[in-house]
């Protein structure tokens, strides 16, 4: 059986050949330019670097709030959920691309699933913090805002460090 070549090693192939053929430069008629050859400096063209995204900030909460939004949830979701559900590995892979407003959008919208949004913004935020906790961020000297605009500028990607596997239901 004959193997075909793949398209990644003909292209590789095909460069370098192109870099065996490039010899070095013969000598032209006088009067004409020879391009420089690879030993031979050559000035830096004023080429802008693409603008660098700015790492997404880190959401910061108080130990308070994150203590509000415990309470508030096991008082209104722990009757449907489980803390658990909301820390780890798996949520941290379905929510680690999106934005701690989005986290925010998600449960001022749907949650309680008998009431969506009944709850006062202040509450929806607070189990924001609470789940933060959960998952590991560190508590600041700010409690995060009930606004999601602000909170789509915080990334939900896990700390540095990982989440811890514990934590209060």
């Amino acid at each position: 059986m004959t193997r075909s070549a793949s398209l990644p090693s003909l292209l590789l192939a095909a460069a370098l050949s192109a870099c065996a053929s490039a010899a070095a430069p013969e000598p032209s008629a006088p009067g004409v330019p020879v391009a420089p050859s690879a030993a031979e400096p050559v000035a830096a063209s004023p080429v802008t670097a693409p603008a660098v995204p700015a790492k997404p900030a880190t959401a910061t909460y108080t130990e308070a709030q994150a203590d509000r939004g415990r309470s508030a949830f096991r008082a209104t979701c722990a009757e449907c959920h489980y803390s658990s559900e909301f820390r780890g590995s798996q949520f941290q892979f379905s929510w680690r691309r999106r934005s701690v407003g989005d986290l925010y959008g998600d449960i001022s919208r749907n949650m309680p699933e008998d009431d969506p949004g009944s709850l006062e913004p202040q509450v929806y935020v607070d189990v924001v913090a609470y789940i933060l906790q959960l998952n590991g961020f560190p508590a600041g000297e700010t409690e995060l805002p009930a606004d999601e605009t602000v909170l789509d500028g915080f990334s939900m990607a896990a700390p540095a460090g990982g989440a811890p596997q514990g934590g209060a239901p």
